[in-house]
């Protein structure tokens, strides 16, 4: 048996000179290689991905949610009534970028940054990022108190954990916590946490079936629904077609994380899109 193992590695050596073994390991490449199109926009079909806008790249979304259907063909199935979301961000580099909405569901505005922390490569299994914004509703009230500044800010903070499995499959967790300076009772809690999981099928080069939901944690109270979308992704040249069914009308993330409505049973759920497009500064 040894005999046998000092002819093979004789031969081996015969084979490959010293110098042919060294340029044999030089040559393997062990340096990252990014992973790219995770998800094919910054959303997935509610939330967030992700992705960030490319460096000098300014970023126009439409967010556009229709009514709800449970009134079927009176109001042609919510298209007579719609909330729409104007979302513009501008990628700073390619870790940071930094964006403006506002909704026209309780008038919000916000203003958001997203930081690109680690990239999946084929050295590292996840990308990892971290999303923040600053919500503002302009809703008139009549209370005084409730009328201030400072009684109309939310903030919402994100981890977005992706993994792209393959050329098909993606998946992405999303620990949320959510801060509102007023609450309706002093039961309720400043601060909501919750763990959203999403994820994109792609069913052929330009079109992907797109999911995302929510899960709270902690108590909420007995009108809380937990939301969902399901949608498809479509590219068509310089811009993302998302279309898609959920069971909430806002776009922004206190809406469709802790304020959805709408149950399949009773057919309370809404149509929508988001369209993309994008202009290189």
């Amino acid at each position: 048996m040894k005999k046998t193992l000092f002819i093979y590695f004789g031969f081996i050596l015969t084979v490959f000179s010293q110098d042919d073994l060294l340029d044999l390991i030089e040559d393997t490449d062990f340096s990252p290689i990014p992973v790219t199109a995770t998800f094919k926009s910054t959303r997935i079909v509610n939330s967030q991905s992700i992705e960030l806008v490319s460096p000098d790249v300014l970023e126009f979304m439409i967010q556009h949610r229709f009514g709800s259907m449970k009134n079927g063909l009176y109001d042609l199935f919510g298209m007579d009534g719609a909330a729409i979301r104007f979302d513009l961000q501008y990628g700073i580099n390619k870790h940071i970028s930094v964006g403006a909405g506002r909704s026209s569901l309780k008038k919000n505005y916000d203003l958001f940054s997203k930081i690109k922390m680690m990239n999946q490569t084929n050295l590292f299994p996840i990308s990892i990022a971290f999303f923040w914004k600053v919500e503002i509703e302009t809703l008139k009230r009549n209370n005084d108190v409730f009328d201030k500044m400072v009684n109309r800010l939310s903030y919402d903070s994100q981890i977005l954990i992706a993994r792209k499995f393959n050329h098909r499959l993606s998946a992405q967790i999303m620990p949320t916590l959510i801060h509102h300076n007023l609450v309706k009772t002093y039961e309720d809690s400043h601060d909501l946490i919750s763990v959203g999981i999403g994820g994109r099928f792609k069913v052929s080069n330009r079109i992907s079936i797109n999911a995302d939901t929510f899960f709270p944690m902690g108590e909420r109270g007995e009108s809380f629904v937990q939301s969902w979308g399901l949608g498809f992704d479509i590219q068509t040249g310089g811009h993302v077609f998302q279309l898609m069914v959920t069971n909430v009308q806002g776009a922004y993330e206190s809406a469709y994380i802790e304020n959805a409505s709408g149950t399949i049973d009773e057919m309370n759920i809404y149509l929508g899109f988001n369209i993309t497009r994008a202009f290189t500064l």
